[in-house]
């Protein structure tokens, strides 16, 4: 699903504004004797929560959640009632804020529509959409839903409000079920999914192409959501009971590159889904790393960072990710969302308040040294939601280690 980008919001308050307009134009028109054009019709029901809400799908029979992000873990919690039909392929809608799915395994495929109670409308069959299991879906910024004909290759771009088929997009390459996409989400004027070998799969909506990048996430076994994060991330949730957030720095480009950032354990599930909506939320998270200035070899080590909400609204989640010295031996933190491992600290949070703040410690043993040396070190937090800051967004520390009989201050490199 789009995570919400600035424009979605742009062209949100373009059309209350066309809105209004016409309101007025309605008044004038039947002062005149001329109605004016209508516009498209609002559903009824209570739009989504899309504060930096994550919606999932799963089970049989199939049941909405929403996906609250706490320390170490993701926590289901229960939209609505189980539907007696099985769909997938969610994604929320940015004109309307409803989300969508499509049914499977009856003798149609069927659009339905859910509110923000996790209430669902059955809408019918989509005119010129063949019959398939459709288990990958999103919608772009531009309110066009996308849907994935499992094994076949053929993307189909869906317009919800008239539920017709309004283009194809041809990837032969998605065909192969060795390459088997479980769900995808648009950024950036691609589609993103990943396969059952871990590897990251970009479709290209205009060259109705796809690249694959191998190697970023564990392979075995289906990814069946993904989803965007406010700031661009990306979430996959495996199957097995896991929320695993990449970040990927020019996405745009020939050559992307990749981070895992964090790892969350999950309520393992079957028919497995994923969208987000974070059209309203925006935080502006900042950290701060403090540490002592010197030690000598051999003494312990405790370094504190702190993530802190400064303002521009509540945060609905966050990670953060500390590469530590290689001076520093035996790493360890007891941190509830925290781990370390092979050096690297990497830890997450649940939604934080304006003004908020989370306290991290970890300690380990100063290596030995011949001379003092300086050790750098920089945590940085991601938040969940938009940043409108990212200047303090990382914190730095630095210490001096020195020889364990050393006298007076010496020098550090």
């Amino acid at each position: 699903m789009s995570k919400g980008t600035s424009r979605a919001v742009q062209r949100k308050r373009h059309r209350r504004a066309l809105a209004a307009l016409g309101a007025a134009a309605l008044a004038a028109g039947l002062a005149a004797g001329t109605p004016a054009a209508a516009e498209p019709k609002q559903p009824d029901g209570v739009p989504v929560a899309c504060d930096g809400k994550v919606y999932v799908s799963f089970g049989n029979p199939d049941q909405l959640y929403t996906a609250e992000r706490e320390p170490g873990r993701v926590r289901f919690e229960t939209l609505g009632a189980p539907t007696p039909f099985l769909y997938n392929a969610i994604g929320v809608n940015p004109d309307d804020r409803f989300l969508y799915a499509l049914t499977f395994g009856g003798a149609t495929n069927e659009l339905v529509r859910f509110d923000g109670n996790g209430d669902f409308t059955t809408l019918g069959a989509i005119a010129g959409l063949p019959k398939a299991v459709y288990i990958s879906g999103t919608f772009d910024d531009e309110g066009n839903y996308y849907v994935l004909a499992d094994d076949t290759g053929q993307i189909y771009r869906i317009d919800v409000e008239h539920r017709r088929v309004t283009g194809v997009v041809n990837v032969p390459e998605l065909a192969d079920p060795e390459l088997d996409v479980f769900d995808i989400a648009f950024r950036d004027g691609f589609l993103w999914g990943s396969t059952d070998s871990g590897a990251i799969t970009r479709v290209d909506i205009a060259q109705q192409s796809v690249d694959f990048f191998p190697g970023v996430l564990p392979g075995g076994e289906d990814f069946g959501g993904v989803f965007v994060y406010g700031n661009g991330d990306l979430g996959f949730f495996r199957n097995s009971g896991e929320l695993i957030r990449v970040r990927v720095k020019n996405p745009t480009g020939s050559n992307p590159r990749f981070t895992v950032l964090s790892r969350q354990t999950t309520t393992p599930a079957t028919n497995l889904d994923a969208t987000s909506c974070f059209f309203d939320s925006s935080a502006d998270l900042a950290v701060r790393k403090h540490g002592p200035e010197k030690v000598r070899a051999g003494e312990r080590v405790t370094y504190t960072v702190e993530v802190k909400n400064d303002h521009k609204g509540d945060s609905s989640g966050w990670s953060l990710t500390d590469d530590l010295p290689a001076k520093l031996l035996d790493p360890s933190t007891s941190t509830e969302g925290c781990g370390i491992t092979d050096g690297l600290l990497s830890c997450t949070g649940g939604p934080l308040a304006e003004g908020g703040r989370v306290k991290i410690t970890v300690t380990g043993t100063a290596a030995k040294v011949t001379k003092p040396t300086r050790v750098p070190n920089t945590a940085t937090v991601f938040g969940d939601d938009e940043d409108p800051r990212k200047e303090n967004d990382k914190g730095f520390a630095s210490t001096v280690i020195k020889p364990p009989h050393e006298d007076g201050d010496g020098a550090a490199r």
